[in-house]
């Protein structure tokens, strides 16, 4: 899981509901619990316990969208590892802080704060998201719906493809050359 992202996804809408746990909602407990790491068995099981179809059908390009508080619960990087390993977008009306800084660090592409999404999107529509200007086209509706988009600061992280990308893209470092 390593370089730069896209900052532009179209496809499918996968559309989620409010409070979805990090643990036992994006990821399996079981799998947080035993220590599962790697992004090819993460990104196979994400959100399969809330949609096996989403774990099944969906395809990279193709964007989650939920209600309120997204990613609640343990402080555990899985969920977020999974999500951005299934090559999917996400957009949320919110999410818990602290999934929040997990999934910065991830290099998870996001609209994390989308108030103005709620109601406007349906499962199955068809979107074209620039994550990066925070442009959403529902060209299902045929509507476009203005959000606002992660900061510079932020997006920088994220189009690296993490944070460990990011401090080696910077400082000309391998992740493991770094020593604390």
């Amino acid at each position: 899981m390593s370089g730069t992202v896209s900052e532009s996804m179209q496809g499918r809408c996968w559309k989620f509901g409010d409070d979805i746990l990090n643990d036992g909602g994006i990821m399996d407990f079981e799998m947080v619990r035993t220590g599962v790491f790697d992004p090819a068995i993460l990104g196979k099981h994400c959100l399969e316990s809330l949609r096996a179809d989403f774990a099944r059908d969906s395809v990279p390009g193709d964007i989650i969208v939920t209600g309120r508080n997204f990613g609640r619960g343990q402080l555990h990087d899985a969920g977020p590892f999974a999500v951005r390993a299934r090559g999917v977008g996400l957009i949320c009306v919110s999410m818990s802080r602290a999934f929040f800084r997990l999934a910065v660090s991830a290099g998870l592409v996001m609209i994390p704060f989308a108030p103005e999404i709620e109601g406007r999107i349906n499962d199955g529509d068809k979107l074209d998201v620039n994550f990066r200007s925070g442009s959403i086209r529902n060209l299902t509706r045929n509507e476009t719906i203005q959000t606002q988009p992660l900061p510079d600061f932020l997006w920088d992280f994220v189009a690296a493809g993490g944070e460990m990308n990011w401090l080696a893209k910077k400082y000309g470092t391998a992740a493991g050359d770094a020593h604390v």
